[in-house]
């Protein structure tokens, strides 16, 4: 398989800045790498805190267990945030820019 390929398969499936790093050029992978992984962080830690209020509610037998229930729970609750949004936006820009760049750079060498 040509170097490109990997690059660009390891920057979609693996991680942003995978790819970068198969082809050792490790600063383009932390400019990818870094903002994809805070961002990551952030939606992880913001469904954690909405998942452990569901929790405690349901516990405290102020909400059923219902899935239906706790669906419109989940979507009436504002976990749809401008900062969470602008996270995955981040995410997304970080995973096909990594990947074409990667496919860029292994074209060059």
């Amino acid at each position: 398989m040509k170097k490109s390929t990997v690059a660009v398969l390891l920057s979609l499936f693996v991680f942003p800045g995978a790819g970068h790093l198969y082809l050792k050029r490790r600063l383009r992978a932390l400019a990818f790498l870094a903002p994809a992984a805070v961002a990551a962080l952030y939606v992880i830690n913001q469904a954690m805190v909405e998942a452990n209020r569901i929790v405690e509610q349901i516990l405290a037998g102020s909400a059923s267990m219902d899935p239906a229930a706790m669906a419109a729970q989940i979507e009436q609750s504002g976990g749809n945030t401008l900062a969470a949004n602008l996270a995955s936006a981040l995410m997304l820009i970080c995973w096909l820019g990594s990947a074409f760049d990667a496919w860029r750079l292994a074209r060059e060498l």
